[in-house]
């Protein structure tokens, strides 16, 4: 139990933090792109133009 002691310390939450919104900051950003991926194969699929809007 001291390895949770040691993870709520100021300092290491001071590191721990930012590198978590940045991952995950990451994350949103792959998951969104692969998302209008698929949308934009299903509409390829459908013989619609992706490109006109």
């Amino acid at each position: 139990m001291d390895w949770i002691q040691n993870l709520f310390k100021a300092e290491t939450l001071a590191l721990l933090i930012p590198i978590v919104a940045i991952v995950g900051a990451f994350l949103v950003a792959a998951l969104k792109a692969h998302h209008r991926h698929h949308e934009r194969i299903e509409k390829i699929k459908q013989g619609i133009d992706p490109d006109a809007n």
